[in-house]
């Protein structure tokens, strides 16, 4: 609700509910994915209540003979940032079947071009085999799938007991979609990003990516939904500054340095780290950051910072390097961990958390490094 509340204005909601199509808003900047707008049409047709359904994926309107390729199909387009149109057999919370015509495409930030929503819209599809009785004329849509599920999606067990067996014939080729269904739904997708771009905060969004955003040397671009949803997985106190950009700014915050420092995304985002020191803070402690950096080299330095409420804590940071595949910094990671004023950490120590610090660099310069150019495609190792 934050996410939608954040981004848009109040009249959006009464604007959305008088769409006579049904749809969702997903927030890939936040783990997993989830839903953070439905539309009425979409929990009556499903049978879910918005407390079901609110901070969820949607793999739950998935089930046994939901096509894999298709789900591989909408992973990758949210990777791509591309909007996809798929047909897939998707299950109403009383476990019927029916076909979606699934449209999807992302919302773009006006002032940096990040994707900070995926809109999906779907268009009913009728069955055309002889399993038509299993197939229901509801209008339904199916969010896209988060990219930790690369296998068959964990659901609730209520949910798993109430789905129907379906036979294993039932495929797409059962499933006619016409032209005048697709052009529907591109349509009703059109629809719901105007109203967005016209009912939204601040700088606003797009439904084209602002082409004037900084990139890093190998091309990537942190505002990339593939890296973000990794990023999102990272259960540690960490962001990600871009040095490429004027006083490397932070471009991505985790939820637990959030929670820590008592900031809001939207506060850190694009800031220098600077605004985490204070009165107290030690120049030297500064000052080797600063040398760090220039030298592009991993340290390890416990400072005094600052949340937002003015609260000192020390800070065990960790400042790393993340290059890209082409051997160059692309951004510098800094994981922070909260220690008592007269704690001397013991940084060789496998218990240690400093290891768990070491964890969360090792993790990010993954998700980094599987990226290439400016498709923002994963590298696939042949």
């Amino acid at each position: 609700m934050a996410s939608f509340k954040a981004a848009y204005k109040d009249t959006l909601r009464e604007a959305l509910q008088r769409a006579e199509f049904n749809f969702v808003l997903t927030d890939p900047r936040i783990q997993d994915n989830p839903i953070v707008y439905a539309s009425d049409g979409f929990l009556r047709m499903t049978g879910y209540t918005a407390e079901e359904v609110l901070g969820r994926n949607c793999r739950f309107l998935q089930g046994p003979a939901t096509n894999r390729h298709t789900i591989l199909e909408i992973r990758d387009a949210i990777r791509e940032e591309m909007p996809c149109q798929v047909s897939i057999l998707n299950y109403t919370k009383n476990g019927k079947p029916f076909w979606n015509l699934f449209h999807m495409a992302p919302v773009y930030s006006k002032e940096d071009g990040r994707v900070v929503h995926f809109v999906g819209v779907q268009t009913p599809i009728i069955a055309t085999s002889d399993h038509d009785h299993l197939c229901s004329r509801m209008e339904c849509f199916c969010a896209p799938p988060a990219l930790n599920a690369p296998s068959p999606p964990s659901v609730h067990a209520d949910d798993d007991s109430r789905k129907h067996s379906t036979p294993a014939d039932m495929d797409e080729d059962s499933c006619e979609v016409k032209e005048a269904d697709k052009d529907k739904a591109k349509s009703s997708v059109n629809l719901v990003l105007s109203e967005l771009v016209s009912k939204c905060r601040g700088v606003g969004v797009t439904e084209t990516r602002c082409t004037t955003v900084a990139a890093g040397p190998g091309g990537e671009r942190v505002i990339c939904s593939s890296l973000m949803l990794s990023l999102t997985k990272v259960q540690q106190s960490f962001v990600l500054a871009n040095p490429h950009l004027p006083d490397s700014p932070v471009v991505h915050a985790s939820e637990m340095f959030l929670r820590l420092t008592g900031y809001s995304r939207d506060e850190v985002v694009g800031r220098n780290c600077r605004f985490l020191q204070g009165p107290d803070t030690d120049r030297r402690a500064v000052q080797l950051i600063g040398e760090s950096l220039r030298a592009e080299k991993s340290f390890t330095v416990k400072l005094l910072n600052y949340r937002k409420d003015k609260t000192p804590f020390w800070n065990l940071l960790h400042i790393a390097p993340v290059r890209s595949c082409a051997g160059k910094v692309a951004f510098f990671i800094g994981v922070q961990l909260e220690v008592s004023s007269v704690e001397e950490p013991c940084l060789g120590s496998e218990s240690s958390p400093h290891i768990k610090q070491l964890g969360a660099v090792g993790a990010v310069r993954v998700a980094v490094r599987s990226l290439q150019g400016e498709g923002l495609r994963r590298v696939h190792k042949s």
